[in-house]
């Protein structure tokens, strides 16, 4: 019996502690800006984020993203594409209303391709609305600091909240 109300105890703090989290995923697509304008003109992205919330209005957490960087097509010739894995942290900063928010993720992108990409500083400031409690719309500026080029595009994504709010 002890054990029993143990578990429920356990269950019901569990349930707690996860509603104040706050796990999505999104696609996004842009065009290259900047350096990278030669030689591709569109990116495409996805995100997962995995947020905590530390007060009423701001959450902070994990983030994983893969940004691909398409080539343009160069006398008939086609270059490998650029695919980076950014791996960093993700805040956000919420309207007292909820529906807007901004925020920035921020981390390390590792270069997957072409091969010995040696990756670079990720960062991604955004803006975003909250269209329904699982729906969120956001534009956004992302770019990858390397030493030269840096790899940037402009884009507006969709956002999907597995839990949370």
């Amino acid at each position: 019996m002890k054990n029993n109300l143990v578990i429920v105890f356990i269950l019901f703090s569990l349930n707690n502690l996860f509603s104040q989290e706050e796990v999505n995923v999104g696609v996004n697509t842009g065009i290259t800006i900047g350096n990278i304008e030669n030689f591709s003109t569109f990116a495409y992205g996805l995100d997962a984020n995995y947020l905590f919330e530390v007060s009423n209005n701001i959450k902070v957490g994990p983030s994983l993203n893969f940004v691909l960087y398409l080539p343009k097509e160069f006398n008939g010739e086609r270059k490998d594409s650029f695919l980076y894995m950014p791996i960093g942290g993700s805040v956000r900063f919420h309207s007292a209303s909820d529906a807007f928010y901004f925020g920035i993720d921020a981390g390390f992108a590792v270069g997957l391709s072409p091969s010995g990409d040696r990756g670079g500083i990720f960062f991604k400031p955004l803006l975003g609305y909250k269209l329904t409690d699982s729906f969120k719309f956001n534009l956004f500026y992302s770019a990858v600091k390397k030493r030269q080029p840096t790899y940037s595009h402009l884009g507006l994504g969709i956002v999907y909240n597995l839990w949370g709010r």
